[in-house]
């Protein structure tokens, strides 16, 4: 009878637990929710984060908390979420570092098994920018501009292997020139000190591009783009300019750590493809220069295998790989 009994209770515990288990992931959320950026305050990362954060919040009930953790091309944000709870309270705006930093580190992690695809949000083009000390007013111009100077001007990234880094190596074999590679960590610094004149030219995102081509302190020569966009229609394709393999493109998509539930990483994926078919949103995205995708985990997930792959052959061509 005593074993009868503590058989009993045992599975009655153990029962209890799954109980709760179920009830606390089919609960989802009962609590706020950070989104992690492993880019600055003001980038294009951030700036769809913010975006898309008070819309997110609406469909889930629940505050969502943009934080961001900058530096080492999305190194330190991107380490920082491996080692976060798997329960969908922290997710992970993630970008084409996701991609490139296995392929320029030695990381603790495989990014290919840590980071679980949600949803490929948004794709942007990179525009090529010049100081307007250069005097360049094309990619040719400034092409003859950096092989006239007596010493090699600079060039700004935000980290290396970041998509600005490749473009402006990929731009420099296909040129035929030299640049000297200036790294920042975040995307408003390139801008600024590209402004200023601290380097010369830089490839930042179209979106950044265009806040500033208006006001006329930068040249914007051309974009990365297999066609113009909408918000530099003026502005030629790198294809166009003459450098077709100048073509990299950023990437922006939700992740979730391994090991979180399947049915809370579906409903923030159905959350993001309701906001990301809502007109106003769209329309916004799209106004910026993003091209909006919203798709399921898998296609997600076949997309940044294979990017992986791809951008693992350009960094390994320019001999930045580790």
């Amino acid at each position: 009878m005593r074993y009868l009994v503590k058989t009993y209770l045992f599975v009655s515990l153990a029962l209890l637990q799954c109980v709760m288990c179920y009830a606390q992931t089919t609960a989802y959320p009962n609590r706020p929710i950070t989104v992690v950026i492993p880019m600055g305050a003001g980038g294009t990362s951030d700036t769809l984060g913010r975006m898309v954060a008070p819309a997110l919040s609406e469909i889930l009930g629940q505050p969502v908390i943009i934080e961001n953790r900058p530096g080492v091309n999305g190194l330190i944000g991107e380490e920082y979420f491996t080692k976060v709870k798997p329960d969908g309270y922290t997710i992970m705006l993630g970008s084409t570092s996701a991609s490139n930093n296995l392929w320029l580190h030695n990381l603790s992690y495989d990014p290919r098994k840590a980071f679980v695809p949600v949803s490929l949000m948004t794709t942007l083009p990179l525009a090529l920018i010049v100081n307007n000390k250069t005097g360049a007013k094309s990619v040719k111009e400034f092409i003859d501009y950096v092989k006239k100077s007596p010493v090699p001007i600079n060039y700004a990234h935000w980290g290396d292997g970041s998509v600005s880094h490749l473009n402006s190596e990929s731009l420099k074999i296909e040129a035929g020139i030299n640049m000297n590679a200036i790294p920042y960590k975040t995307s408003p610094q390139v801008l600024n000190d590209t402004i200023s004149g601290q380097v010369e030219a830089s490839f930042v995102g179209t979106i950044v591009a265009a806040q500033h081509i208006n006001g006329g302190k930068i040249q914007v020569l051309g974009v990365t783009s297999s066609a113009r966009t909408m918000v530099l229609p003026q502005v030629p394709t790198m294809a166009e300019a003459g450098f077709p393999r100048v073509d990299i493109e950023s990437w922006f998509g939700m992740f979730v750590s391994q090991g979180t539930p399947d049915n809370i990483k579906n409903q923030i994926n159905q959350a993001l493809v309701k906001i990301l078919q809502q007109n106003e949103i769209k329309a916004k995205l799209e106004a910026q220069g993003f091209r909006v995708i919203g798709n399921t985990p898998e296609q997600f997930s076949q997309f940044y295998l294979k990017d992986i792959e791809k951008n693992g052959k350009v960094i390994k061509a320019l001999n930045l790989a580790k």
